[in-house]
C-alpha cells in the first residue's frame, strides 16, 4: 500500500513583505476596528458570489475573538491604510459547539491544540502579489509557536480560489457538511506530524457535488489536490491512514 506524508510547504513571508518595501504588518488592535470593517465591506461587495463569504452576525465579537488573548488578527499597511488582514482563533477546549476539531471528529483531548485559520481578504489593488499565501504561512508559524498545531478552516464549496490556496499550502479537505445552514469544507493541517493518505485509493469528485463530498469525508476520504479541465473542477480524493501517533 503506497502513501505519501502531508507536511506543510511553508512559504517564507517575510520575503513576500520585504519585497514590498511599503508595507507594514503589525497586530490589530480595538482601534483598527473600523479600517478593519471597512476593508471587508468593500471585499465583500465584489464577491462574485454571495456563499463565497457569510458576514457573522455580530463582527465586533468576532474582530474581538481574533485579539489577544483568544487570537490575532494581522493587519498589513501601505501607507498608513489597511490593505489586508488575516486571522488566527484560539477556541478553548471547553467550547466544543466553537471548535472545528470537535465537529469534525477530533478526540476531545486535541482541541486545546486546535487553531482557526478564521478570515483573510486583501483589497483588489493588492491582489496578486503573494499576500494571501504569505499571510496563510504567517498564521501557521503563529499558530505553530503558539503550540496549537492543528490548524483548520471552514471555506465555502463554490470559493475554487480560496480551496485551492488551502491545498496548495498543504493543508487538506477532511470534512464536508452543513454548518449553521451553509455547506462547508473544513481544511486542515497537523504541523507536528502531517498526515498518511493511501495514494492507490483515489477518486474523483465534482467539486459541486455536496452529497458525494460529505459521503467521501465519511468514508475516511481526505482532499489533496484538484483537476480543473473542461469538464470543470474535480477534487482529488485520497483514502486517509490512521496511525496512533496523529491526532485524526
Amino acid at each position: 500500500m503506497s502513501s505519501i506524508h502531508r507536511s506543510p510547504l511553508f512559504l517564507p513571508h517575510h520575503v513576500v513583505f520585504e519585497q514590498q518595501p511599503e508595507l507594514r504588518v503589525r497586530p490589530l488592535v480595538a482601534g483598527d476596528y473600523g479600517a478593519w470593517s471597512a476593508l471587508r465591506d468593500g471585499v465583500i461587495a465584489e464577491l462574485p458570489h454571495p456563499d463565497f463569504y457569510v458576514r457573522e452576525d455580530d463582527e465586533q465579537a468576532f474582530f474581538d475573538a481574533h485579539t489577544d488573548p483568544c487570537g490575532e488578527t494581522i493587519g498589513v499597511f501601505a501607507h498608513g491604510d489597511l490593505v489586508a488582514y488575516a486571522m488566527v482563533g484560539f477556541p478553548g477546549c471547553d467550547g466544543a459547539a466553537h471548535n472545528l476539531g470537535a465537529l469534525i471528529g477530533l478526540p476531545s483531548a486535541q482541541h486545546a491544540k486546535v487553531t482557526h485559520l478564521s478570515s483573510c481578504m486583501v483589497t483588489p489593488t493588492w491582489r496578486g502579489r503573494g499576500l494571501q499565501r504569505a499571510l496563510l504561512a504567517a498564521r501557521l508559524a503563529l499558530a505553530h509557536a503558539c503550540g496549537r498545531p492543528l490548524c483548520l478552516a471552514m471555506v465555502s464549496l463554490h470559493n475554487h480560489s480560496s480551496r485551492h490556496n488551502l491545498l496548495r499550502q498543504g493543508l487538506h479537505i477532511a470534512w464536508t457538511g452543513a454548518i449553521d445552514g451553509l455547506q462547508r469544507h473544513v481544511a486542515m493541517i497537523d504541523l507536528d506530524h502531517g498526515l498518511h493518505f493511501d495514494m492507490a485509493d483515489e477518486i474523483l469528485l465534482p467539486s459541486d457535488d455536496f452529497v458525494a463530498l460529505r459521503q467521501a469525508a465519511a468514508d475516511d476520504y481526505a482532499c489533496i489536490g484538484e483537476v480543473r479541465d473542461a469538464s470543470g473542477v474535480r477534487l482529488r480524493y485520497v483514502r486517509h491512514l490512521h496511525h496512533d501517533r496523529t491526532p485524526w
